[in-house]
């Protein structure tokens, strides 16, 4: 028996269903597209309030983050952040690499909250559930998308 294979270009061969959500859309492939097709990356604006997360976990070496990005684009199998994407309502799987939420406004939360009276010296660890750089920002029509930092 053949193996399924995967969709061209992309890390996850499938859109699993949330686990939080009730309702299950599987959407339609048009005429022109088959089944092993990349589907598009699509950018949506994040509006988060903050840019660095706490954590306490004594797993974990460092109690603050900064992640500029909610998905990745890079698609990694292994990667252990796919299913943070079902809070957002999308899938982690091919979801996660196709749907990426953009902080527009990191820049301008970072500088507020390290600036800020509260903001007590430690590490701050980059990107620990995506990746900093994702492949949209090598090309110069990234500029134009929400969350540019060009």
């Amino acid at each position: 028996m053949k193996a399924p294979r995967g969709v061209r270009g992309r890390g996850s061969a499938s859109n699993p269903k949330n686990r939080f959500e009730t309702i299950e859309r599987i959407p339609e492939l048009a005429d022109d597209n088959d089944e092993i097709s990349s589907p598009l990356t699509q950018f949506f604006n994040d509006t988060s309030k903050s840019i660095i997360a706490y954590n306490d976990s004594p797993d974990v070496g460092f109690d603050a983050s900064v992640n500029p990005y909610r998905g990745c684009e890079h698609g990694c199998v292994y990667c252990y952040a796919r299913p943070t994407h079902e809070y957002l309502g999308f899938s982690s799987g091919l979801d996660f690499e196709t749907k990426i939420m953009v902080k527009e406004d990191a820049p301008e939360l970072l500088r507020k909250e390290l600036s800020s009276a509260k903001w007590k010296p430690q590490v701050l660890a980059f990107s620990g559930v995506t990746d900093c750089y994702q492949p949209a920002e090598k090309t110069p029509a990234y500029a134009s998308l929400p969350g540019s930092f060009a």
